[in-house]
Order: structure tokens, then sequence, then C-alpha cells
């Protein structure tokens, strides 16, 4: 990968791009005779169309200017195709003398338009399915080095979260939970498979569509249960070399602050729970004791915080002929985090494309490598940072300071006797601890196609997708205080490798008479998962700064793992597309899969789509309102098959081969079963059904789809309990236990129109989710998290804990009341809780459910505008109706030894009664218990983007020769949020499924200002 470091950071690159030009350009200057053809290019209003392609077929190519004017050089009676964003393409040819003037009209939506769907393509008239298409224009303005984040907000039934460590998760789900493992969707990238898109730079993006049912997603079988994301990179098209050059670079910062207490109202807090506790003060909080600390005062979010960086750099090089076509670029990427320390994620990438075709015979060859690092925050072997790096950071003492030479390391920490808090020093575990993740993949793909006779085409496609990995931590020793003092050097160094290798074949046949148009797909395919890897772990008092396992000279202070796996997909499938005179429309689908994750009993699943559609509009006997330019009436029903809730090897038992056992006066060596499994695990299957109305309006200005969709789950893999007595271990059974469904509706609008030389579009999309368990399997056993709980009949993950009844007042209030506690613990001051089942005693039996994780309504706006060189866009993002369990507020008002939000200081003395928060208890067990006290709403309103940009008109550019295009603009991201939420951010990671809506400290989103620059040569 240095070369590519070279090439970028070098001017190499430029070099090699204009000796390439150099190359290339005879070819296409080979004319023997030319002419100069003047011409301008308008719109209907007259008004002219500035930045239109116009080029020769087979030949040069150039732009018009701010007039609409261009200056082309052809032979005569050559066909010149004008194309500009927005408009329908139009050919004409050139002749004699006279100026060209070429008219162009509006493209609102062009059904015409291909739309890239499992193993083919379709016009978006014909399709059957529930496909969602994204703007990746408007996408790519949600800066991301994942394009899944780019999602967020972007197509109805997707629902994103990330958050803002560099690298960091992205947990992205659609149409809802459709399993207990992982809800990821397929990504299919250039028609290859693979398990996640965070390694490849969204710039090479050129289309996204996502296929939500099973009707279109049926084709890729056991894998696409959970969605499919088919993702298109660029292509290289017909015309002379072409060099472009997108770079951004900008700031970011956490966007709010949490209100926590100082010094001062931190020791008074500390101070009053230790005396309802009936505890001396501590003496760091004591003004009469010599320890008392009041020359310290660190506000750990502004020592802790910093501002981060954000840059992304790529360069495209593209051209071609009728026969052969490239295009590669090199990117990188670079974030730096919010948090000090030294943590950040770097990306290398390197992505090519060529494609071609021979008489009957077309091909195509990709090549992408990828190279990232990712230093990772605070994190130690043996001693846990409670709650993350984002709690820690935040319920950290102000009495503590952020550095203290006299402690190995030179970091400071908190005393036992001293403080009696156990205070994690985020900054100094950031800086000391080194803990990285380094990744090297790489993604090869080879297709030829031949068309056998005419409309039969063969079509072989091979990929191969390898990544090298490495996982790294070194800990010094360090003294950071109570409970965080490292008194040995510890080492860990995991090393390995995976690669999925996919061989396809298939055949189609196109068959069009008369009205009928039928297409017809069948294939084979073999795929082929490995996973190995070792890792080694070192832990000594000896010096490792070297960081070799060779400087630890006793073997029993090393050890060495390792691990190594395979598993195999076979699949047949097949496609039928029928087509009545562009009226009525039917796509049936199959897919037959055996893996090798299953006992071969079980090895086999059948999974089929159905789909029609009929376009009502098309019906001559239907005399529909002028206004109305399409309406489309369609519906869906399948089956799909799921596997990623299996491990590899699952339906096999485990035996120990070491175990001893005496008989008589004899030990014989035996062996036994270690962990029982289920040998008949079978396929999770998820059956999805849905409808839908598409409507254009206006002659396409304005389009909308409704949708309705209902997806049922069954045979779900997931763990159950069983009795100790069974003797495995761990004491759960995975076998096919669960049901879930899924229901709701999705709404798409879009508006697009000019007013003269203003060009506007309005695209809005929203949904709804309802989610329920239908079955858990054994007896049906409720599963509880942190504060939820999942039940039949209900949610997965809804929030389940106490509802609070006030505060107690009085000893006689408590004596009325409920037992909350036998042991007499209760005093005035403390929370009182409702009585939920009228038993007298406050029990588990009390907790209810506090409300839904899952929002009732997402939504998101697009809203964009150019008037001639200017356009402005907006993007608002949101959801309304959730609850989160907000956990870091929790720690915040735990009335404990750590740090405090500003609302504890509102707690209840016997002179201040007219409060709802409680007063604070060291070793408190009432307080502290999960209620509606730390249920707050989620819902949020997100100016996710914001961008004004400027293009630089052609006429200027054309004086410098060698500029073709040029545009620059300013951008801001999570600029505004508009919510009642407490915490950093509403919008966070919560991938725990069970303990869905659960915020115990996710890196907040971070608000970006950048600059950008788009350049073409």
């Amino acid at each position: 990968m240095k070369l590519i470091r070279i090439l970028l950071n070098s001017s190499v690159f430029p070099i090699l791009a204009c000796a390439l030009f150099l190359l290339i350009e005879p070819a296409s200057a080979r004319q023997i005779t030319k002419k100069k053809f003047r011409g301008t290019v308008i719109t209907r209003e007259n008004e002219p169309v500035i930045g239109a392609s116009v080029s020769v077929k087979g030949g040069a190519g150039t732009v018009t200017d701010i007039s609409g004017k261009f200056t082309i050089e052809a032979e005569e009676g050559a066909s010149v195709i004008i194309t500009s964003m927005g408009f329908e393409s139009k050919e004409v040819v050139l002749k004699g003398e006279e100026p060209v003037s070429v008219r162009l009209e509006k493209s609102y939506r062009n059904l015409e338009d291909v739309v890239v769907v499992g193993y083919g393509s379709v016009k978006k008239k014909d399709l059957t399915g529930s496909v969602a298409l994204v703007n990746v224009g408007e996408a790519k303005k949600n800066v991301s080095y994942d394009v899944a984040k780019m999602l967020q907000g972007q197509a109805a039934g997707i629902s994103v979260h990330g958050s803002g460590e560099p690298g960091g998760y992205v947990q992205i789900k659609i149409r809802g939970t459709t399993t207990f493992g992982n809800n990821s969707p397929l990504f299919v990238i250039d028609g290859v498979p693979v398990d996640a898109p965070y390694d490849f730079s969204p710039n090479d993006i050129e289309s996204i569509q996502v296929l939500k049912d099973a009707s279109a997603a049926a084709i890729y079988g056991s894998r696409a249960a959970t969605g499919v994301i088919i993702i298109t990179t660029r292509k290289g098209k017909q015309g002379p070399v072409r060099v472009t050059f997108n770079s951004y670079a900008g700031v970011q910062e956490v966007a709010r602050k949490i209100s926590l207490t100082d010094r001062a109202q931190y020791q008074q807090i500390v101070s009053a729970a230790e005396t309802n506790a009936g505890l001396t003060l501590a003496p760091a909080n004591d003004p009469t004791n010599p320890s008392y600390v009041s020359n310290i005062n660190t506000d750990w979010q502004k020592e802790g915080l910093k501002r981060g960086l954000i840059q992304d750099h790529n360069v495209g090089l593209s051209g071609g002929t009728e026969n052969i076509s490239y295009n590669a670029s090199l990117g990188y990427f670079n974030q730096t985090g919010t948090q000090v320390g030294p943590q950040k994620y770097d990306r290398y990438t390197l992505n090519s494309n060529l494609q071609g075709k021979k008489g009957r015979f077309s091909y195509g060859v990709k090549v992408a490598y990828t190279q990232s690092h990712k230093g990772n925050y605070a994190a130690t072997n043996g001693h846990a940072v409670f709650g993350g790096v984002v709690t820690s950071m935040l319920t950290a003492i102000p009495t503590m300071p952020v550095y203290d030479a006299s402690r190995l390391g030179g970091y400071g920490g908190s005393d036992q006797v001293k403080n009696r808090a156990i205070s994690a020093n985020v900054v100094g575990i950031n800086n000391l601890v080194n803990d990285y993740s380094d990744r090297n993949r790489f993604l090869g793909n080879a297709w030829g196609e031949l068309e056998i006779v005419k409309n039969l085409k063969y079509r072989i496609n091979a990929s191969y997708d390898r990544t090298d990995y490495e996982n790294s931590h070194f800990e010094p020793r360090f003294d950071m205080g109570y409970y965080y003092l490292n008194t040995q050097y510890y080492m860990y160094l995991q090393n390995g490798h995976s690669n999925t290798s996919l061989l396809e074949h298939t055949l189609t046949y196109q068959l069009q008479k008369g009205k009928h148009k039928i297409d017809f797909l069948a294939g084979l395919t073999y795929q082929e998962d490995k996973n190995e890897w070792m890792a080694a772990t070192a832990q000594d008092t000896s010096d490792l700064n070297f960081r070799t396992f060779a400087a630890v000279a006793r073997a029993s202070a090393k050890g060495v793992t390792s691990w190594k796996g395979m598993a195999a997909l076979y699949s047949t499938l097949g496609r039928i597309n029928y087509n009545y005179d562009d009226r009525y429309l039917l796509t049936a689908n199959f897919r037959r899969d055996g893996s090798s994750k299953f006992a071969p009993a079980n090895r086999y699943g059948n999974f089929a789509g159905f789909a029609a559609a009929w376009n009502i509009s098309n019906e001559k006997f239907l005399h529909l309102p002028s206004f109305i330019s399409s309406m489309k009436l369609r519906g869906g029903y399948g089956v799909l098959g799921n596997q990623t809730s299996l491990g590899w090897y699952d339906y096999q038992s485990y035996i120990n081969n070491t175990t001893n056992y005496l008989f008589g006066d004899q030990l014989a060596t035996g062996s036994t079963t270690v962990s029982v499994t289920d040998p008949t695990l079978k396929w999770e299957s998820t059956t999805t059904t849905n409808v839908a109305l598409d409507l254009g309006l206006f002659n396409e200005k304005l389009s909308f789809t409704a949708e309705y969709y209902n997806r049922l789950s069954k045979d779900i893999i997931t763990a159950i309990p069983i009795p100790y007595s069974v003797g495995s271990f761990p004491q759960t059974l995975t076998t096919n236990a669960a049901s879930l469904k899924n229901s709701g509706f999705e709404f798409t609008l879009t508006y697009k129109d000019n007013i003269g030389a203003l060009n506007y579009s309005i695209n809005a999309n929203a949904y709804t989710l309802k989610n329920k368990v239908e079955k858990l399997g054994g007896k049906n056993n409720p599963v509880y998290g942190s504060g939820s709980k999942t039940e039949v009949g209900r949610e997965v993950g809804e929030l389940f804990g106490y509802k609070t009844d006030g505060i107690f007042q009085s000893q006689d209030e408590i004596s009325k009341h409920a037992t909350q506690d036998q042991s007499g613990g209760i005093k005035p001051g403390d929370i009182k809780y409702k009585d939920m089942n009228n038993d007298g005693a406050i029990t588990d039996a009390d907790r209810t459910y506090l409300g839904s994780a899952i929002p009732k309504f997402y939504y998101g706006l697009n809203v964009s505008a150019s008037y001639k060189n200017f356009d402005v866009s907006f993007f608002w993002q949101g959801n309304m109706g959730s609850k989160v369990n907000n956990g870091v507020y929790s720690a915040l008002m735990a009335g404990q030894y750590g740090n405090a939000h500003t609302d504890e200081l509102n707690y209840w003395t016997p002179t201040h009664t007219n409060t709802d928060v409680p007063r604070p208890l060291i070793n408190d067990i009432n307080n502290s218990r999960f209620s509606d006290r730390f249920v707050q709403s989620g819902s949020y309103v997100k100016l996710q983007n914001a961008q004004i940009g400027y293009t630089i008109p052609e006429s200027t550019l054309s004086k410098t020769h060698v500029f073709r295009s040029l545009r620059v603009y300013l951008s801001g991201l999570n600029l505004v949020t508009i919510t009642k939420y407490k915490g950093y951010d509403p919008d966070f990671i919560s991938d725990g499924l069970f303990n869905r809506g659960f915020d115990y400290g996710s890196f907040p989103n971070p608000r970006t200002v950048m600059f950008g620059v788009q350049l073409g040569l």
C-alpha cells in the first residue's frame, strides 16, 4: 500500500495521468477531415443549459458554457449526443456550417431509466417488487467512511444509527428486526456479495438500490432475509480521458455538552450522600480535613473532548472507446476523534473497473484494494472502564487532576482513602493504552458474457474477497489511582485472514412476440468462506515497550491460541419476468440453497418470491385525468431464508477427550460432551407480503408511492436455557425457537420542477414499524435485558421497570405504603414506587412496561435547488414516538461517589421537599432501581446536512485550457437537533436487540463544517 501513499502524496500521479493522456489522445485524434461546429443548448423556456455534455459518438466531447453555447470539432455528418442532468438526452447530426440549436426537454422522472436488481436489471416502469432507488448525489452529502451511514433518512424502510467514533460500527436494518442474530442487510457491490461496505470508498459509488421484499430479493435466497443493498461503482464511458478530483476537509466537535457539577457542587452531593448513609466525610471532601481538595476543579468534558478533523481526497481516471472502457480511482480518508487521545481512522483505497466488448463476447474486470488503520479508544485488560469511555469521562470526579507527575505514567487518579471513588482517567487511558485494528482487503472480480445465439446469453462470474487483519493491544505499567493500577505490562496480538470465493454461472434469454415479453434467468452458484486466526498474549513485569513476545523470558507468562473454520454454500436459482403490453407484469424468483452450517438432513432450503403489477395508466378503456401520467398497482409475496444467526459448526457437539475418571484404583482417560447441541437445526424463514401504489402526476413532476408490508420470521435460531443437570456449558441450547412479525406503511414523495433558471426538487420519505414477538421457544419464557423485557405478544426489547409515585415525605407515609425494603432502610426523601399488583410489597412483580424503544414514525426530507451557477440543499431527518433508557443520565443521577448531572443538585432535604430528585445515599439500593425516572423521549428532528455550492462558468474555465469543470462548496452536518433528550445525542448505537433503546455512552455524532472541491480535467 506504500505505492498508493506515494501516488497520493506526491506529484507522481499527475505525471502518470498526463503520460496516459498523451498515449491515448492520439487515438482519438485520428480524424481525416474535421470542422468546427458551434451550437447552443436551451430549454423549452429558451433558457441556456449550462454544463451540458456534448459528445461525438466515438470521439471527443465538451460542455456548454454559461450561455449554453459550445464548440466542437467533428466530421460532417457525425452524430452528437447532448446530455444534462434533469433533461432527456438528445442526438443530432452535424450538417453544414450553420450554428446548431438544440432544445432539451425536462426529465422529471425517467421511467425508462435502468434499475439494477439481482443478477440483472429492469426499467423503472417494469418494476414489480419493492425496490428503493437512493439518490446517490444527496446521500453523498452525508459524508462518512461507511456507505451505510450515508443511507440514513434517504429511503423509506431503512433505519440507520451510527456514532462519532472514527471507523466505528454502523447499525442498519431494513424493515425492522427479523432475526436474533445479525440483522444487517446483504451488500452486493458490482455483483459481488460482501459482508459490509465500510472498506470501500463512497466516492466510487454510482448507484444504490435497496431490495426490500421477497419478490425482489429472493434471487439471493438465504442471504436476503434481512434485505439487500445493491451498489454499483463508477464505470468508464466512451470518450476521451477524463481526470476528476474530489476533495473535502472539515472540523468536527461535539454539538452539545451535558451539564455536570463542578468541584464544590460534587463535594456537596457526595457529602450529603455519606451523611445520609451514616458515614464520615471523605477526606478530600471535608473542609475540616487537611486532605480537603480545594485547588482542583477538573472539567472533564473540556479536558476530554477536542476538535476533530475529517478529510477525504479522491482522484479518478476514466475514458474509453466503443469496445473498451475503464475507470480507476485512488482515495484517502482520515478522521480523528472528538475525544482526547491519538485515536483515529485512516483508509487508503484503490478501485478499478475495466469492461469491453468484442463481437458477441462482453467482459469485465474489477480490482479493489483497501488498507485501513483504526485506533481504538480506552480499554484495559484487567480494569474495566465502566460504562465505556463516554460515561466514564462524564462520571470522572472533578477533584481528580488530569495529569500527576508523581504517579507512574504521569496521569492523575483517585485515592481509595482520600476520595473513596473509583474514577477512570479516560484521557490517561486513551494515551497510555495502545489498541488498534489494521485491515488489508482485496476484492477481485472477473466476468465474461457470450451471446450464444440472439438474446441467449451465458455469463460466468468469479470473485475473490480476502481480508487480512491484525488486532493489537498493549498496556504499560501505570498508576491512575484506586482500581486503575497496573503492575505488569500486558500485550495481545491477533493475526488472521478471512476470504470468500464465489463462482456463478447464469443463462439469460429474452423473448418478445407481439405484446408479450419474457425474460428468463437460470443459474448455479458456489460460495466458500474461510476464516483463520492465531492470537498470543504476554503479561510480565519486564519492560515490553518494544512490544515483542521474545522480550518475555518466562514461558508461563505467554499464551497462544488459534481457530480455523470453513463454510460453503451451493445454490441454484431462476427467475421469470413477464410483460404483456406494458400493462400486466409478473415476476417469479426461485432459489435453492445448501449450506454446510446445517446437518446433512436439513442442509437445503427452498425460497421463492412472486410479484405482479398492473400499469393502470396504460389501459385504453380507462380514461384517467390528464394530470395522471402514470399509475401502477403492485403486490408481492415470498419466502426468504436466513442462516446469519448460526455459527459455522453449531449443529455439532464438542467433545473433551482429556476427561479422566477413576475406575477402582486406576485413573482412566475418557471423553465427554462439553456442550449440548441440536442436530435438527434448520433454516430460519421470513415470509413477506406487500402491496403498493405508484403514482406519477403532471408529466412525472410529482411522483408518489404508498406501500404496506408484512414480514413474519419463523424458526428463528436462538439460545434457550436448559437445566444445569444436563451438564452442558453454556447452559443453553441453540435451536429454532422464536418467531417475529414486522409490519408497517411506507411513503415516498418526490417533486421536481423549474421556474426559468431556478430548478428545485423535494424528496420526502416516511414509514412506520410495528414489531411483535410471536414465539420465544421452549415455554415462551420472557427474555430480560438492561431495563427491558421481551415476551410473546409484545415487541422485542420493550422498556420494562418500576413506575415512580413521587417521594416519601415522612415516616408515616412510608408506613402506610407498600413495603419497599424489608430491612427498613427506606427513609423520607426516597423514591416511592407504585404497587402495580396491589400485594402490599414492592417486588420484581411490580415492574411494568415503560415504553417502546422502536419509533412509531421515521422520516427524511431532502430539499435542493439551483439557480444558474449556484446550488443549495437541506436534509432533515428524524423519528417520533420512541423511548430511551438513558443509562448515562442514570449514572449521573446515582448520588454516589461519581460526578453528577446538575439536576442532582435539586435533591430532597427536610427543608427542600418540593422536588422529584431523591436524597443521595451511598450504597443506595432503592432509588437506583431502573424506573421511569430514567426513561426519556427519543424523538428528534435533525438538520443532518446543509450545503451551498458554486460552479465556475465553463467560459471562465476554458481560458485555462486545463479545467473542464470546477465546483466549490461549503457544507455542514448535524447542524441542528431538536429534542427533549438529556443525553449527548438521541441518534445513538443501540444494537443489543434485547437491550434496545439503552444508551450507556454511545459516541455522540459530531457537528461538522467542511469545505469541498469537485474538479474535472
